[in-house]
């Protein structure tokens, strides 16, 4: 499980929220994802939370979406660069 936290600039929500509109499809679609949910906490604060199968899928995608242009795009609308920690899932506890 990855988590993408992300704090966009004021008055830039609501192209931030344009934008994974437009972008989440492909992370859904993408080879080995099990899923991507976009949560709010505040006016500007923001978190994806995504679900692989593997690591090699996450590095994959994440070299993808810098290849289109994706995190160029990303990082306009934000503060700063988005935080991103991944979690080993614990299963069957």
């Amino acid at each position: 499980m990855t988590t993408f936290a992300f704090e966009a600039k004021p008055g830039q929500s609501e192209a931030l929220l344009s934008f994974f509109k437009k972008i989440l499809p492909g992370t859904r679609s993408f080879i080995g994802n099990n899923g991507a949910e976009l949560s709010r906490l505040s006016e500007n604060e923001f978190m994806i939370i995504t679900y692989w199968q593997q690591e090699q899928n996450l590095e994959l995608y994440l070299s993808w979406r810098e290849k289109k242009g994706d995190f160029a795009i990303l990082l306009s609308f934000l503060n700063q660069a988005p935080e991103i920690v991944t979690y080993e899932v614990l299963e069957d506890i």
